[in-house]
């Protein structure tokens, strides 16, 4: 099974059924944008702070994981020379359509995040992800690539899943029932039965990875990053919003090493 290929048409799909995700942003967001006040979104409700974001007005800003016509062309409205790295062509399509609406430029790249071998060292004064890496089975790949695009002193603001989401049952979840049924970290590969895994990507489901808080946050330490920027939010679904507060986080780190620090 490629999980990769399965998640680049589950997100097809997205694009065209009109998941939130995907839903080109509205005339108010790019003139706010342009305003130099944009309304980024790395988690399902909460806006990126502003502090975290005045210092990429005017910079090279590669949006990671996040096409859909929303960050891409927000970016590009605030004035950032922005790029997207996506391995979805309808979100990329979505990215595109947005660009073209609203007279705005920007490079778009059918890539997966791991692999962001195009793109020379240090090119990059930020990076923005909205939640994508729980699409991928080692996020440290994605951190190693991130540093070495990223010049020093330049922010990564990305958003990822609480490993507590993948703890329950979906089934009963959507009859608003919540038990717990796997063990962390959860893999749809493993944890799942075949028949399961096969059953979720004939129906256009992503394949998704919870990952450890050590691999989550000390990961972004031993590949030279310092978090200087966090908070948690709701995932707009009852009933875990009823008994769990802080289903996403974002995260805000800034490249401060040269290069990963080497496990002895």
């Amino acid at each position: 099974m490629d999980a990769a290929d399965a998640n680049s048409k589950a997100w097809d799909m997205e694009s065209r059924t009109g998941s939130a995700w995907a839903r080109i942003a509205g005339e108010d967001k790019i003139a706010e944008a342009r305003a130099g006040k944009p309304r980024i979104r790395v988690t399902v409700e909460r806006d990126v702070p502003q502090k975290w974001l005045d210092p990429l007005k005017g910079s090279h800003v590669l949006v990671l994981g996040g096409a859909g016509g929303q960050q891409t062309p927000m970016l590009a409205a605030y004035g950032c020379q922005t790029e997207c790295v996506d391995i979805s062509p309808g979100m990329l399509d979505k990215d595109r359509e947005a660009l073209e609406r609203y007279g705005l430029e920007a490079k778009l790249h059918r890539m997966s995040m791991d692999d962001l071998s195009p793109f020379p060292d240090a090119s990059f004064d930020a990076i923005i992800s909205p939640v994508s890496l729980n699409f991928l089975p080692d996020i440290s790949k994605v951190y190693g690539e991130a540093a070495r695009v990223l010049r020093i002193g330049g922010s990564y603001i990305f958003g990822i899943a609480n490993p507590a989401l993948y703890l329950f049952d979906d089934a009963l979840l959507a009859k608003g029932r919540m038990k717990v049924k796997y063990t962390l970290p959860f893999s749809d590969e493993v944890s799942l039965s075949r028949k399961e895994l096969e059953r979720r990507i004939s129906k256009g489901d992503t394949v998704e990875y919870s990952h450890t808080l050590d691999s989550i946050i000390g990961g972004l330490v031993d590949h030279g990053f310092a978090i200087t920027g966090f908070f948690s939010d709701v995932s707009s679904f009852e009933p875990i919003d009823s008994f769990l507060h802080d289903c996403y986080i974002a995260i805000r780190a800034i490249r401060v090493d040269d290069g990963p620090v080497l496990q002895q």
